[in-house]
């Protein structure tokens, strides 16, 4: 390594893994001394000429590879919705921008244009995909650090998820009588908690009716089955209770589809279909609240908490990775806590005589 003079300029000329960097830096040497510092200490970080030098990479352009990635990684539900942010919310803020331009100052200021318009927890999930994606160019050398570890999340109140009621998950059962499919696909929300794209992809290998389970297991590509990823990644066994033992065991068989729920040509449904026509359902049913997929696995959820079901218990059963999550349950059982605080030893004689003190002096004063 070393700094020379040539004519009336001074360079630099040292070797970085294996290759030569010789460059002119200007006319004065000491400017050429911390040229060569610099050259030095980067390539002891690896950051020069190395896996995490940067390039130019747009926002855009890299959301592409991102998607590439997502089709092959993420589960087909959380894919779709990526994709959705990415394209309408993502990519028309941030699309022109380089990947290295993109500081925590302008991911504030996609925060606050969006909170004016969304609610705050929509754009926490605009936020949480934009992570994802800046977490894999950090890991793939297109940019050297995240912004995103310099920002935080709004605040979220929490809320208690909606459900039905029985009388209202009846009455919307009798509304999908006319349409076998959309019936058996309530049946199952309500009674197994299962996600839509769980629902969709549900084939009859699946269903065990000897035993009374189905089985939420990821698929391959094969004839006629699409491959499909659980979003947890988890398998569960789910029981069948007796009245979906007995909707699945009526349910007739599609001749050359192994899909539960599929169109007359043996195609599967699609969570677009489905949510479409479980919301005209819910209308038909005259049900105040907006009736979608989920809300049939909260009200599972929900119903079980009521019933005293251990949250543990409720958590496998709907493949939560978090107890937190289902925690949520929680505000349909108040009478768990009933009768807690009462075991509590403190006082219970010398309070009892206090109480009864208490009640004879105000009876005087009557």
């Amino acid at each position: 390594m070393s700094v020379f003079k040539r004519n009336d300029a001074w360079w630099i000329d040292t070797y970085v893994n294996g290759q030569r960097v010789r460059r002119k830096i200007g006319p004065d040497k000491r400017t050429a001394e911390l040229a060569l510092k610099n050259v030095q200490v980067k390539a002891a970080q690896g950051e020069w000429l190395g896996v995490r030098e940067v390039k130019n990479v747009t926002f855009e352009a890299f959301s592409v590879d991102y998607l590439d990635y997502a089709q092959t990684n993420l589960s087909a539900g959380r894919c779709g919705h990526v994709t959705t942010v990415n394209r309408a919310v993502l990519v028309p803020f941030f699309g022109p921008r380089f990947l290295k331009d993109i500081t925590p100052k302008v991911v504030e200021g996609f925060k606050s244009e969006h909170a004016r318009r969304v609610k705050a927890s929509t754009v926490n999930e605009y936020l949480s995909v934009l992570s994802a994606m800046l977490n894999l160019a950090v890991r793939w050398g297109r940019v050297k650090e995240s912004p995103m570890q310099h920002v935080r999340p709004l605040k979220v109140d929490k809320t208690e998820p909606p459900f039905l009621s029985a009388e209202e998950s009846n009455r919307l059962l009798e509304t999908c009588r006319d349409n076998r499919n959309l019936y058996v696909f309530t049946a199952i929300g309500l009674s197994a908690g299962l996600r839509c794209g769980e629902i969709v992809n549900l084939t009859w290998p699946d269903v065990d009716l000897r035993r009374r389970v189905v089985k939420v297991r990821p698929k391959a590509e094969a004839e006629g089955v699409k491959a499909w990823r659980v979003k947890t990644g988890d398998l569960r066994d789910i029981p069948l209770n007796a009245f979906l033992d007995g909707v699945l065991s009526r349910h007739p068989r599609h001749i050359a589809s192994p899909y539960v729920l599929c169109h007359p040509d043996g195609k599967p449904y699609t969570a677009r279909v489905v949510w479409w026509m479980l919301r005209e359902a819910g209308k038909r049913a005259g049900l105040s609240v907006h009736v979608h997929p989920h809300l049939l696995r909260h009200t599972f959820g929900t119903t079980l908490a009521a019933a005293g079901v251990d949250l543990d218990a409720i958590r496998r059963l709907m493949g939560h990775t978090d107890i937190h999550m289902t925690m949520r349950y929680l505000h349909a059982a108040p009478d768990r806590m009933k009768g807690v605080v009462d075991r509590l030893p403190f006082g219970r004689a010398h309070g009892q005589d206090l109480v009864t003190q208490a009640d004879e002096q105000s009876q005087a004063n009557v």
